[in-house]
């Protein structure tokens, strides 16, 4: 059962890489599995759940802790009371609701993890699996980046594939830009990061998190993340260092902030004026637009409306966007605002308990390097990108089953004493 396991989390990784985009995607799988569609990949979870319900039940059961058990539940009961809600508000039926807001069934991937690869051997081998997979599409992204310059394309450059921007984008080599692929290799240079202070430093670790940080830089195009990573690298760095050079720690972190403060007015100005001048005002736009749908609904917002009928609603109606471009907005692009914006009051006391169970357990954490480079991954994610949209909420509860393991002491209670 184990290596059943194992092979079907191998394939569900290489689902939310696209098999590293070596195939060609028509329209069909395009809406199975791909970046904004999950159905096969929510499908394999539940049946791998199932699976082992029948025959792995005894891992249920065990004693251990279970630190976001509770919450999972009642974000379950958040859900499906928004469900039934937006079915009676909207006037739609069942399924159609449901297609509107399946991706959020995504949870079952916390639950399968913690009750089945819960031992070291299973822990380490998803964070070696996730590293390796991120490196290899660097590599192969980097490849294709190379070679395109002479028109030679192997990867899934379609519509509905990679579709990338011939814009000679790059600082260096000036490469065509292909941003997709940045949701899952940032992700895979942190939980890297996270196994080399789990385990030990390794500098073929190290290399893989270089060659993906050079995916970020010179093709993906995505500002946030190259400044998200290099903040992690750059932490990673300085915890190794703290262990037996503390004062060289503090000295290099108060010469980083004054260096911070000297560069931040160049660094907004990157973000807001020149090329991206008009991205920053569409950002501003969408921020007041999804303001003031925190309390659509009276108790929730916007929830999960038919997206067919209710695209102005989603996306902004057209007179509020910029007269210059056709831009919709887009709730994943402003942050923890944009899951607020979907389930309202209860969306803020569930995002409330999130924070404060994350910042109980790294007062009380034993590992407060892996768990320091989480939340700062997490932080300043929230702040600009959303967790909850079908681009990264798989890789929002393997985070937080990663939280799980390294929260876990070594006595606990089971499955049974916890309800």
């Amino acid at each position: 059962m184990e290596k059943f396991n194992r092979i079907v989390i191998v394939l569900l990784l290489l689902l939310q890489v696209s098999f590293f985009s070596l195939m060609k995607t028509n329209a069909t799988w395009f809406l199975i599995n791909s970046y904004v569609y999950k159905t096969l990949t929510i499908f394999l979870i539940v049946c791998l759940i199932c699976f082992n319900l029948i025959f792995n039940y005894y891992k249920v059961n065990q004693v251990r802790e279970y630190p976001f058990f509770t919450m999972m539940l009642t974000w379950i009961g958040i859900y499906l009371l928004i469900l039934g809600a937006s079915q009676v508000v909207y006037n739609q039926s069942f399924i159609t609701t449901l297609k509107g807001s399946y991706v959020y069934l995504m949870i079952g991937l916390y639950f399968l993890l913690v009750f089945f690869f819960n031992d070291e051997v299973n822990f380490r081998f998803i964070l070696r699996s996730i590293s390796f997979i991120g490196s290899t599409y660097a590599v192969v992204l980097l490849i294709q980046a190379f070679l395109e310059k002479s028109s030679h394309i192997f990867l899934d450059f379609g519509n509905y594939g990679l579709n990338p921007i011939y814009d000679s984008f790059g600082p260096i080599f000036h490469f065509i830009r292909v941003a997709g692929p940045a949701d899952f290799i940032s992700f895979a240079i942190l939980l890297t990061l996270i196994k080399m202070l789990h385990d030990k430093f390794s500098i073929f670790d190290l290399s893989l998190v270089l060659i993906d940080y050079l995916y970020i830089v010179l093709v993906s195009g995505t500002r946030m993340y190259m400044i998200i990573d290099f903040i992690l690298i750059m932490t990673f760095i300085l915890i190794c260092l703290y262990q037996k050079h503390a004062g060289i720690v503090y000295t290099i972190i108060a010469g980083g902030f004054l260096l911070a403060l000297g560069i931040l007015p160049k660094l907004i100005q990157g973000f807001t004026g020149g090329e991206r001048g008009m991205s920053f005002e569409i950002r501003t736009n969408e921020i007041k637009y999804y303001f003031d749908k925190i309390f659509y609904n009276q108790w929730f917002g916007i929830g999960f409306p038919d997206a067919k009928r209710y695209s102005q609603l989603i996306h902004g109606p057209a007179e509020t966007h910029l007269f210059s471009t056709n831009a919709n907005y887009y709730l994943e692009d402003i942050g923890a605002l944009g899951i607020i914006s979907i389930f309202g009051a209860l969306g803020i006391i569930a995002l409330i308990w999130f924070i404060l169970k994350l910042v109980t357990l790294f007062l009380v954490s034993q590992r407060k390097g892996e768990f320091g480079l989480i939340l700062i991954y997490l932080t300043l994610m929230l702040a600009t990108l959303s967790l909850l949209d079908p681009q990264r909420i798989f890789y929002l509860f393997v985070i937080i089953y990663v939280l799980e393991y390294i929260s876990k002491k070594t006595s606990g209670n089971n499955l049974e004493g916890i309800l």
